[in-house]
């Protein structure tokens, strides 16, 4: 995936977290120096484990029927 599609699709997915939760979703590095993906709370920390694919990201945050919905109609599904 290039870098513009990249940071669309981040922005999506953290647009539609900080639309209906109190998360936010936000570019990290774990203890390797590795990208990774972190959601974090109202109070600044970090929820679960890190994720290293935006794909897994989406996976795990449409468990929110509120998110999905947010979703499909930005992904004409």
């Amino acid at each position: 995936m290039n870098t513009s599609l990249t940071n669309s699709y981040f922005d999506l997915l953290k647009n539609a977290i900080e639309s209906v939760t109190s998360y936010t979703l936000r570019i990290a590095r774990d203890d390797e120096g590795e990208l990774c993906y972190e959601l974090v709370d109202g109070f600044g920390d970090v929820d679960g484990d890190p994720f290293y694919d935006l794909e897994d990201v989406e996976d795990y945050i449409n468990n929110n029927e509120d998110i999905e919905e947010f979703l499909k109609s930005y992904k004409g599904r």
